[in-house]
């Protein structure tokens, strides 16, 4: 993934027990150059609004999935 990209929650992510609210969100990929290397935020649209998150590379973007 990098900077730009539209994402979502996998479905493997969304079906476990207690994370199917996340399942129609989508999201854009950014980084603020404030944060240190590594560290990238998703602007998530959401059914109730809007809002950043905070995602760290080393987590492999496990459980996101683009959009193509």
């Amino acid at each position: 993934m990098k900077v730009g990209d539209l994402v979502r929650y996998t479905k493997a992510h969304t079906s476990r027990p207690g994370f199917d609210y996340c399942a129609t969100w989508t999201g854009l990929i950014f980084q603020d150059p404030h944060d240190l290397p590594g560290i990238y935020r998703i602007y998530w649209t959401t059914q109730h609004g809007s809002h950043v998150g905070e995602w760290r590379e080393s987590d492999g973007w496990r459980g996101l999935e683009k959009i193509k």
